[in-house]
């Protein structure tokens, strides 16, 4: 059987028109809403009528575009998100019916934060495994807003809206090579959108706002140390895998969640700041999407190049995290 590699071909990403500010919010909201947040001054808000299949499909034309691809030449589509446009059907095949991959398989992944690089990896793995499957492209929108309840003074000033993308691709040096994953349970009651077959959806619940991203009625809040601490435990766990150490690094990219826990993780793994890059202050924080969307920025300002080891590590709530290492080639 052909040895066969996997590597990120290209990134893309989407941002909607409408921008609210920390101040503009803060005014709104009656309080300084920055003293909830870490490196985050504004949101993008998608449209009324801009769908999260609406936002991948922008950002996925935007990455096919920067390597002059068609669609048609992809074989698999992978949308990962927490927010698609409906439970059910899945959201995939219609970002593959839009973009016109008209010879596209496509399946969503719902990891919350920690999906677009859990799917980056499954991507990999097809490659590496299926000699009919060259080109993969994971999507990552992110709508959260349309789940906001405005009025909630901790989540709301939070999140914002995007959609990121990476082409992954057959390669004839290894790109991809390695990834982990990790989860704890114990903290499904900490906030996320409490819908579906355990919670379904009432008349009432609607009234209270209770559909909408909430915390918990038995909030189990999570540690302090919840991402800072669990970060650089699975990125190390990667990167051993890949027969590499952490000092070997070129560049990181985090969940764009808050910078504290951005510079407090390249503090506990020994390496510079120099070797992160954040971009909650550019986008907001997009909560699936923003790991593309921080690799694109970084790309752009010319950060990765021929030959550096990448390490990514995302995480949401449940929780779960995940980490994975590329050679970039």
């Amino acid at each position: 059987m052909e040895k066969r590699f996997a590597k990120i071909l290209a990134t893309g990403i989407y941002l909607p028109e409408k921008v609210i500010t920390n101040e503009e919010l803060s005014k709104q909201m009656g309080f300084d809403v920055s003293q909830y947040l870490s490196g985050v001054t504004l949101r993008h808000v998608s449209a009324p009528d801009e769908s999260a299949s609406d936002m991948a499909v922008k950002a996925a034309m935007d990455a096919l575009n920067k390597v002059g691809m068609k669609p048609e030449e992809l074989d698999l589509v992978i949308m990962t998100t927490d927010t698609p446009d409906y439970v059910t059907p899945p959201t995939s095949p219609t970002i593959a019916s839009k973009l016109g991959a008209t010879n596209a398989g496509a399946f969503d992944l719902n990891a919350a934060c920690a999906d677009a690089v859990i799917g980056m990896s499954i991507a990999c793995q097809h490659i590496m495994m299926d000699p009919t499957i060259n080109n993969v492209l994971v999507v990552a929108p992110y709508a959260m807003t349309k789940w906001i309840d405005w009025d909630n003074k901790v989540l709301a000033p939070m999140l914002g809206d995007g959609a990121s993308a990476a082409i992954i691709t057959k390669s004839d040096e290894a790109g991809y090579l390695s990834s982990s994953i990790v989860s704890d349970g114990q903290y499904w009651d900490s906030y996320g959108i409490y819908v579906g077959t355990k919670y379904p959806i009432t008349k009432e619940m609607v009234e209270k706002k209770e559909h909408l991203l909430r915390f918990h009625p038995n909030f189990h809040k999570y540690p302090a140390d919840v991402n800072f601490g669990n970060w650089p435990k699975v990125i190390e766990k990667s990167v051993k895998k890949a027969g590499y150490e952490v000092k070997d690094l070129d560049m990181v990219i985090l969940t764009q969640v808050r910078l504290a826990d951005i510079q407090e993780t390249m503090k506990r793994l020994g390496l510079p700041l120099e070797k992160t890059h954040w971009i909650m202050h550019k986008y907001g924080y997009t909560g699936s999407a923003c790991a593309f969307m921080a690799l694109d920025d970084a790309l752009k300002e010319g950060k990765i190049k021929n030959g550096d080891l990448v390490a990514f590590c995302t995480s949401g709530v449940g929780y779960v995290m995940s980490s994975s290492v590329f050679k970039w080639v």
